[in-house]
C-alpha cells in the first residue's frame, strides 16, 4: 500500500497524457521529416560550392538536430509522466482490491460464527422441547 498518493489519476487526467499510437505517430512523423531534411540536405551539399553555404548547411543541421534532441526529452518527460500515473492507478486499484478481499474475510468469519452460534442455539432449543414435554407429562 502507498501512503504518499494525495489523489488517484482520473480519466480527465489521463485523456491529458499521450497515448501510446500518439508517440508512435510522432516518432513515425519525426523520422519522416528527418529523412525528407536528409535528401534536402544531400541535394543541398551536391549544389553548394562555397564555404559560406557550407556552413549555413551547417548551422541548419545544428538546428534540426538539436530540435530532434528537444522532442526526445520532451517525448521521455511525457513517458515519465505517464508511467507515473499508471503506477498511482495501479496502486489505488490493489489497495482498493486488498480492502475487497479483507471485507470478504470478514464476512466469512462471521458466517462461520453465526453458524455455530445457530447450532448451539438449536441443541438447547431441542433440550428445552424435550424437558418441556416430560414436565407436561407429569
Amino acid at each position: 500500500m502507498n501512503d504518499n498518493i494525495s489523489a488517484p489519476a482520473t480519466k480527465a487526467d489521463l485523456k491529458e497524457l499521450a497515448t501510446k499510437a500518439d508517440l508512435q505517430k510522432l516518432e513515425q512523423a519525426t523520422k519522416a521529416d528527418l529523412q525528407k531534411l536528409e535528401q534536402a540536405t544531400k541535394a543541398d551539399i551536391q549544389k553548394l560550392a562555397t564555404k559560406t553555404e557550407l556552413k549555413e548547411l551547417e548551422q541548419k543541421i545544428e538546428k534540426v538536430y538539436l530540435s530532434q534532441v528537444q522532442a526526445d526529452s520532451r517525448l521521455e518527460q511525457k513517458m515519465d509522466k505517464m508511467m507515473d500515473k499508471m503506477d498511482k492507478v495501479y496502486s489505488s486499484v490493489m489497495s482498493a482490491y486488498e480492502k475487497t478481499l479483507f471485507k470478504g474475510e470478514k464476512y466469512d468469519q462471521k458466517a462461520l460464527t453465526h453458524a455455530a452460534i445457530l447450532s448451539d442455539h438449536t441443541a438447547q432449543i431441542t433440550g428445552h422441547e424435550t424437558r418441556l414435554r416430560k414436565l407436561e407429562a407429569k
